[in-house]
């Protein structure tokens, strides 16, 4: 079902013309002018033109792994005014949208297994369903709610999208819905012994794609061509505490790397080879939380969880800054700062305006200042992010940061050392919740696991086993409907529950 609503085009060469003229009519009033001068103008000029660039496409898991963006998104809209289009996703799925042009891209799966792994394509414009293709899993994983369904974010280039499932199958497909070929990583390596999953989102080179399993078992991340699904290298990473977070790819000194911020270490490897660069130890937390890359910059999250980190000073020293380094050629590190308080749950750090933000899991957002890691406030916005936060730049070069709740709340933030809130936006009303929750605990019971065919319990999740699924549903706040993931592009924010995608746009 599309529900679809008129929006509001605007014309962004207006503001890369308005700086343009502004500096050239500056230069002609100043015929002598001097070069320092001529050199602010050229800059103004640049940040104009960077500022009034849209961007149009949004690549993979929190875009180019830095959550950044420029974009014209609305300060305001409630389910009554502003949504341009809501549509349906069929099965269920927790990974975020991927744009591409004038396609959407989402994932979901189906089955008391998850069995049919499920890729959507919706028309951007319009929320319109293009197709939807079909991948039978090769690995079964438990359809339960407390387990990863089809959390992977997928990865879009010009080619086509490649997407990535708990069952460990990694596909490539045409913007058509045309399947070019399917890795099944689990059913190569072996079963995966994490008690919640597989959540790892893909990360992406021009030629690659990588994918991050670590478990109870020989962990691993391995690169696969984009081309034919062959594998490229494998670095092993021996046995590892059980994390769900996303590689993410940051270029330094002409060379792509592929960093990884998991299971209590932060490491570094050559994209090209697999040839690690170096690891920073003695980290606690970082299992869910990805590592954030701007510039040369690693930021890196924590939390404190159930059956894994428990000390909170240590945990919020874990989330740190690290700046990449080069000694004569050779990749390096340095630490700038750990923050002293700041926590990060589900979402990922997102680094902009210079500042920092986190938000852990019952929703306290931190802001530290980028440069020193110094704390400039903690404040309540009423619900943790599943989602990240993104920083927008609009093309006056005013900017934004727009923090999605779980519950389908926007708080949008102005940067600065103090909370300065622009606007707090609801996405649907309590109609539309109990529809969704309805229609969410009947999806459950439709691909409810046989009792004779369930597998036992392990870990954490062994203590749960014999509760009521209200009462989990309770403790940890999973009623639906619930925001897992955001994209930005052309404009539009869009916002992803379990079985709805949101469009967002002036």
């Amino acid at each position: 079902m599309v529900k679809l609503r008129k929006g509001t085009a605007h014309v962004h060469e207006a503001g890369r013309h308005g700086v343009e003229r502004q500096c050239r009519a500056l230069v002609a009033l100043h015929p002598r002018v001097s070069p320092a001068l001529r050199l602010i103008l050229i800059v103004a000029f640049a940040i104009g033109i960077a500022a009034s660039t849209i961007a149009e496409d949004w690549t993979g898991f929190r875009g180019d792994g830095s959550g950044i963006t420029a974009a014209d998104l609305p300060t305001q809209w409630s389910p009554e005014e502003g949504i341009a289009w809501q549509s349906d996703i069929p099965g269920y799925g927790q990974s975020s949208p991927v744009v591409w042009k004038t396609h959407v891209y989402v994932t979901s799966s189906e089955g008391p297994f998850q069995q049919d792994c499920q890729v959507h394509a919706f028309e951007l414009q319009t929320g319109k369903k293009l197709w939807t293709s079909h991948i039978e899993a090769t690995t079964k994983v438990e359809n339960y709610f407390r387990n990863s369904r089809a959390a992977p974010t997928c990865c879009v280039d010009a080619n086509g999208v490649y997407s990535f499932f708990a069952s460990g199958d990694v596909t490539a497909m045409s913007h058509d819905g045309l399947t070019r070929w399917t890795t099944p990583v689990i059913k190569t390596y072996g079963e995966v012994d994490n008690e919640r999953g597989v959540a790892s989102s893909l990360a992406q080179t021009d030629d690659h794609l990588f994918v991050l399993v670590d478990h109870h078992g020989p962990s691993y991340l391995i690169a696969i061509n984009k081309h034919d699904g062959e594998i490229a290298w494998k670095a092993d990473r021996g046995t590892r505490v059980p994390s769900w977070s996303s590689p993410v790819v940051a270029k330094f000194g002409g060379r792509d790397i592929v960093i990884t911020s998991s299971a209590d270490t932060v490491d570094a490897y050559d994209a090209a080879t697999g040839d690690s660069l170096w690891q920073h130890d003695g980290l606690q937390g970082n299992h869910i939380p990805s590592a954030s890359v701007v510039g040369d910059e690693v930021f890196v999250g924590s939390t404190t969880m159930y059956g894994g980190a428990t000390d909170e000073e240590a945990t919020a020293g874990s989330n740190c800054c690290i700046k990449l380094t080069s000694d004569g050629g050779n990749p390096g590190y340095e630490v700038r700062w750990g923050a002293q308080r700041a926590n990060s749950y589900y979402s990922t750090p997102l680094a902009f305006a210079g500042y920092v933000y986190y938000v852990n899991k019952i929703g306290v957002l931190y802001c530290i200042d980028q440069a020193t890691g110094e704390q400039r406030f903690a404040r309540r916005i009423g619900n943790p992010c599943w989602a990240s936060a993104v920083g927008i730049t609009r093309t006056d070069g005013e900017q934004l940061v727009y923090f999605v709740l779980k519950n389908g709340f926007t708080i949008i933030l102005r940067p600065g050392n103090e909370y300065d809130q622009v606007a707090r936006n609801q996405l649907y009303d309590t109609r539309a919740m109990m529809d969704a929750r309805e229609a969410a605990e009947k999806q459950r019971k439709a691909n409810a696991v046989p009792a004779d065919q369930a597998s036992p319990k392990t870990g954490p999740e062994k203590v749960f086993a014999g509760m009521p699924e209200s009462q989990l549903h309770q403790m940890f706040s999973y009623g639906d409907p619930m925001v897992y993931g955001v994209a930005v592009a052309n404009d539009r924010l869009l916002v992803r529950t379990g079985q709805h995608l949101f469009c967002v746009c002036e």
